[in-house]
């Protein structure tokens, strides 16, 4: 029968030792300072994240939705005005789409056109 694994309990020199050591890994690499303490001092992702969250703070627990975020409300005239000015924007794109498309339309017919002349220049040689 396997005996079981009791936790190991860090001191706050311990801790801060680690949190340091992280600090450091991470300003000389760029990252991968908690990776790093997880090999070197045989400590779990999760101790050390609590830690960073300091002392009395807990971990969100797994899967609580977040709280709803408070409505923020705007002033209605300044709304309309923006509307008004997507609008506009909406109607110029609109404009420019359908200049486009006819300009894309006439470059067809020009290139069946030329490819048309090109099989008939083709065909008498």
């Amino acid at each position: 029968m396997a005996t079981k694994k009791t936790a190991k309990r860090y001191t706050e020199e311990e801790k801060k030792e680690i949190l340091d050591f992280i600090e450091t890994y991470n300003k000389e690499n760029g990252r991968g300072g908690q990776t790093a303490a997880i090999a070197k001092y045989k400590t779990s992702a999760i101790s050390i994240g609590n830690w960073k969250k300091g002392p009395g703070k807990k971990a969100k627990a797994a899967g609580k939705a977040p709280k709803a975020a408070k409505k923020k409300f705007r002033n209605p005239a300044k709304l309309i005005d923006r509307l008004h000015e997507v609008t506009k924007e909406i109607s110029k794109a609109e404009m420019l789409l359908k200049k486009l498309t006819s300009e894309a339309k006439e470059l067809r017919k020009e290139i069946r056109s030329a490819i048309d002349s090109w099989n008939h220049i083709e065909s008498i040689y």
